[in-house]
């Protein structure tokens, strides 16, 4: 029995003895720990820079970065700036201040356990989610008219998608009423108003392609579909569309019973929230898919549909009255149709002679006979012929009658129109090279759309065409224009009959478009899209049938394996050629289609870029986007093409391709990378090296740097310490670049080097609108030495990280006004940012955040011949130069980690700063004053300024002007303050972290003598903030 109380004794002793020893190591062995947590903190900052690498590409790619990402960030941040240098002593510094030791000692233990959690977690990390495709908020409000004929309607129809008792909504009426433009803007609405958390809409369409709808909903969803089978794409739906969202869907253009099963939409008694609005021309179909409630739109008033007619064709109440009574009488042939008035309005827009409108009203009055329609359509068509008789430019005509090839409803890029355009010579031979002849489709394009026989999405380079409008077109172009699905006997059967068919588009399976016997002596375009099915052989007959063809597209959805058949050399007129989705295998065969100009080959596994093709002489574009090429670089027959014009090389690259050479190009797009690219520019590379030697020839080299708009490289192993004059010549100057990304290079030292190039200053980047730089490592300045005025003068966007041998940027004055964003991050050598005059050079600078920049002691650096901003406030032009604002646009100001900075800006400028925008201000130790010379001016409206950790703040200005007294219990304003007169800084809602009062009274340094003279200055209302400044 007496053991037992000995052992515990014993235990508790020994628990007793080792918390003792473990306790005293905080205080005996402080420096061993402080040097292990400076150790372990490097592990940590490598494994943060990581962790931001990855969440920069996964926001590049559009994905919405998860919270917990930014916690870890956050936690690795804070853990980062502990310092563990600061040691408190006693007497006088004599001896060791060991309590204050014990207990930041066991601080730092329990830290660097957090800290080895925060490495450990780090690259298991999951960064980024999916983002989910704008919804209805996507289509522009920008033509819509609120009717007053159409108000009853709007409300009946809000009233019905509220009422939770109505699953399905109908809304019915005419083609060309306005259905989908109403059912849009009301969805917009109750989205606005939380009725719904999304609102999506889709496009069913007379021949619905289930696959495609299905897409156009999970997109919004942020739902991927693109490898799931197609039994499981709508169980998938079905699932996401039932988790408890209030999601409303607009199905558009319903012909028919709504295959709700097959697409994954759920029915009436299982719902969940989910609701559907429809739009279709026949009530029939409102009844069929069991609407609840259908909401039928009728034309518009005659008042309403003159109000249109008036805004579309640009008239006014004051013309002549005879003009407007004429103008009265063709909005009335309108039939008070929407789309009818559109159309018509916009092809009399500018257009002021009354002769002209009086023939205008003449052929609208004018019969036309339509086989197979009623009166009502018979009536519209003859509003959009007229359309399209009334214009003058024949290109755009044609271009109208190219479109209506296109299947309903789809969406047509102006690349694709561009090369059937030329492929059937619709521009005949006034052009002198691709890009001029896509800058005719684009004016084509334009004129199209100002007369609303056009329809524009939310992409600048894609367009569509309202069904009416495309059967008007097919109606114009007399059956020589189909689009048809040959599965359908009906279809093919007619098809089949036709001798006069000059542009066909078919749908089927392999089957059906190799057994038909279409007539093909006029064919001048084949458009096939082929469905999944059996594997079949390209007959030789095919080919034979086609032979006067000049543009032929295969398109198909499985890649099946298609071997090129002798006989596609009988195609000697052919002059645009694309495969998608197939395994050719060898295509040397293709070397004899001595007039093509086009080759097009989209997820298409070849053998190899076969040097045949070089005997192609007319050869002007060549586009190998998603493609497998089994053997050899295709690189080695690229640069032997002589008349190639353009080059689009898109992800098709494989372990051949280890020397890149390209010929003399007009456009060109290379891209081996993960960063989107901007499409709307011609001259771009994306290309991510692969740590296994050089990719580029040095010629090719360097004429993408001359050339190049987009330069976005990462690993690219070059061995110049600069851009310009080791790549490009000075005089060239690189002035076609407008972006330029840059990652990851161990020899380039400066981007420009002009000390030894005499008096004359060069212009370069002077269009360069974006640069990124990072993890440059023997970076030390942007530029060394002068430049021109002009030079980098359109820059917007500046972003260097992880240089870690950058000292400055620039060592010249710029004019850098069009500069938005600065971002400077982990630079930790970087001294100083810009001169005095640079500086105030940067009217439109909106945001500026510097991070991690250690040794950074001046934002601003004087003038020579300048010591300080006292030599530029006592100087003779010293308030000239404060008059002018340094950043009257700046929103954003973000601080974080500079130890070395003392103060932000040198002095107050005249004009509002941060007018509306945001301080955030951490861990820079060494901090006193956000501004170093105080002047009389006033600050904008900043939305809650954040200060963090800052020991050795003092205050808004140096202390040297006159101090205002602040008990801890006399925070409130002895005065309230008029917010137009107040010259002092308004500190009301500034948070401050990180720091305890010396004292029960602070002294914050506002207001100069003169100041507070002015009876317009008072105290500050710092309610809870009694301690900011000490």
């Amino acid at each position: 029995m007496v053991s037992i109380p000995t052992d515990l004794a014993k235990t508790y002793l020994k628990e007793l003895i080792d918390g003792g020893i473990a306790r005293s190591r905080y205080i005996c062995c402080f420096t061993c720990i402080s040097k292990e947590y400076e150790e372990e903190k490097v592990s940590l900052k490598v494994g943060r820079e990581t962790v931001g690498q990855r969440v920069k590409l996964a926001t590049d790619r559009g994905d919405i970065i998860q919270k917990n990402v930014h916690y870890w960030e956050e936690q690795a941040d804070q853990l980062g700036q502990e310092d563990t240098k600061t040691k408190k002593k006693w007497l006088f510094g004599l001896c060791p201040n060991y309590i204050w030791r014990y207990k930041r000692g066991k601080e730092l233990a329990n830290k660097m356990e957090n800290i080895k959690k925060l490495v450990e977690t780090g690259p298991k990390l999951e960064i980024g989610l999916q983002s989910r495709l704008p919804d209805v908020e996507r289509h522009s409000s920008e033509y819509y008219i609120s009717f007053k004929s159409r108000e009853l309607k709007r409300k009946e129809l809000l009233e019905s998608l509220k009422d939770e008792n109505n699953y399905i909504t109908g809304l019915q009426g005419m083609g060309g009423i306005g259905k989908t433009t109403l059912a849009k803007e009301v969805g917009k609405a109750l989205k606005q108003s939380n009725q719904f958390d999304l609102v999506i809409d889709a496009t069913v369409s007379f021949k619905p392609n289930i696959r495609k709808i299905q897409d156009e909903i999970a997109g919004s969803l942020r739902l991927e579909l693109r490898d799931i089978s197609e039994s499981d794409r709508p169980r998938m739906l079905w699932k996401r569309l039932t988790n408890g969202d209030k999601i409303l869907l607009i199905l558009d253009d319903v012909w028919e019973k709504i295959d709700f099963d097959g697409i994954g939409i759920p029915h009436s008694d299982n719902h969940k929230g989910c609701r559907v609005l429809l739009t279709t021309c026949n009530l029939r179909v409102c009844d069929i898919n069991v609407c609840r409630r259908t909401i039928q739109l009728e034309i518009l008033s005659e008042e309403d549909a003159w109000i249109m007619f008036k805004r579309y064709a640009s008239i006014s109440d004051d013309m002549s009255r005879s003009f407007l009574h004429k103008a009265r009488a063709i909005s009335n042939e309108c039939k008070r149709l929407p789309l009818a008035i559109s159309v018509i309005a916009s092809s009399l827009r500018g257009e002021h002679d009354v002769a002209e409108w009086d023939e205008a009203l003449k052929s609208l009055q004018k019969p036309i006979l339509v086989h197979g329609v009623n009166d009502n359509l018979v009536k519209i068509y003859k509003c959009y012929k007229f359309g399209y008789d009334n214009m003058k430019d024949e290109k755009a005509k044609r271009l109208f009658l190219l479109c209506s090839v296109f299947r309903e409803d789809e969406e047509i890029s102006i690349e694709t129109l561009t090369r059937l355009a030329i492929g059937v010579s619709l521009l005949g031979e006034d052009f002198d090279s691709y890009e001029d002849a896509r800058r005719q489709v684009v004016v084509a394009k334009n004129k199209l759309l100002h007369s609303c026989l056009l329809l524009e999405t939310n992409e600048r380079s894609v367009v569509k065409m309202h069904d009416l409008v495309r059967d008007v077109a097919q109606m114009i172009a007399n059956k020589e224009i189909q689009a048809v699905n040959l599965s359908n006997k009906k279809q093919k059967s007619l098809i089949e009959r036709e001798k006069n068919i000059k542009y066909l588009l078919c749908e089927s399976k392999l089957m059906d478009v190799f057994s038909g016997t279409i007539d093909g002596s006029k064919l001048e375009i084949l458009i096939v899209d082929v469905d999944k099915g059996d594997h079949v052989d390209i007959p030789i007959s095919f080919f034979e049938n086609i032979a006067g063809i000049r543009v032929l597209h295969l398109s198909y959805q499985d890649q099946p394996t298609i071997p090129l058949m002798q006989s596609i050399e009988s195609l000697t007129n052919i002059r645009s050629l694309l495969f998608g989705r197939v395994d050719l295998g060898d295509i040397s065969i293709l070397g004899k289609l001595r007039s093509l100009e086009t080759l097009d080959l989209v997820w298409c596994k070849i053998a190899e870029l076969p040097h045949e093709i070089t005997n192609l002489k007319k050869l002007k574009l060549l586009n190998l986007e998603f493609c497998e090429v089994r053997k050899n670089n295709p690189f080695e027959v690229i640069k032997s093409c002589s008349s190639l014009e353009e080059l689009y090389f898109l992800h098709s690259f494989n372990n051949f391709c280890r020397e890149i050479s390209l010929p003399a190009l007009q456009r060109y797009r290379v891209c081996r990378g993960s960063v989107p690219m901007n499409d709307s520019l011609s001259k771009c590379v994306d290309f991510e090296g692969d740590g296994n030697g050089d990719f580029f020839s040095e010629a090719t080299f360097k004429y993408l740097m001359q050339t190049a708009e987009v330069l976005q490289l990462s690993g690219i192993e070059k061995q110049w310490i600069n851009l310009m004059p080791g790549i490009v010549p000075i005089d060239k100057g690189m002035n076609d670049l407008v972006e330029f990304r840059l990652i990851y290079d161990l020899k380039l030292q400066c981007l420009i080097d002009t000390k030894h190039i005499g008096s004359q200053l060069p212009n370069v980047f002077s269009l360069l609108v974006v640069l990124h730089l990072c993890e440059i490592q023997n970076l030390k300045v942007l530029c060394n030495g002068p430049l021109s005025s002009d030079s980098l003068k359109s820059l917007e966007e500046l972003s260097i990280q992880s240089c870690k041998s950058l000292q400055s940027l620039f060592t010249c004055k710029l004019n850098l006004c069009n500069l938005k964003t600065i971002t400077l991050e982990a630079c930790p050598m970087l001294v100083s940012i810009f001169q005095l005059t640079t500086s105030q050079n940067l009217v439109l600078l909106e945001e500026l955040r510097i991070i991690d920049c250690e040794q950074l002691e001046n934002i601003i650096t004087f003038d020579q011949g300048v010591k300080d901003s006292e030599d530029i406030i006592d100087g003779d032009n010293g308030m000239n130069m404060i008059d002018n604002s340094m950043f009257p646009k700046l929103k954003v100001l973000d601080m974080e980690r500079c130890p070395l900075l003392e103060f932000i800006f040198p002095f107050f400028s005249a004009q509002d700063l941060l007018v509306h925008g945001t301080i955030n201000i951490s861990s820079c130790a060494n901090l006193k004053y956000i501004f170093g010379q105080y002047q009389d001016v006033q600050l904008g409206s900043i939305k809650e300024p954040q200060l963090h950790e800052m020991p050795n703040f003092k205050g808004i200005f140096p202390e040297h002007h006159r101090t205002m007294s602040l008990s801890k219990d006399g925070c409130k304003a002895q005065k309230e303050l008029d917010p137009v007169k107040c010259k002092c800084f308004s500190l009301s809602r500034i948070c401050c972290y990180g720091r305890k009062p010396r004292s029960t009274s602070t002294e914050i340094p506002l207001a100069s003598d003169d100041q507070l003279q002015d009876h317009s200055i008072a105290t500050v209302p710092i309610s809870v903030l009694c301690y900011l400044f000490i």
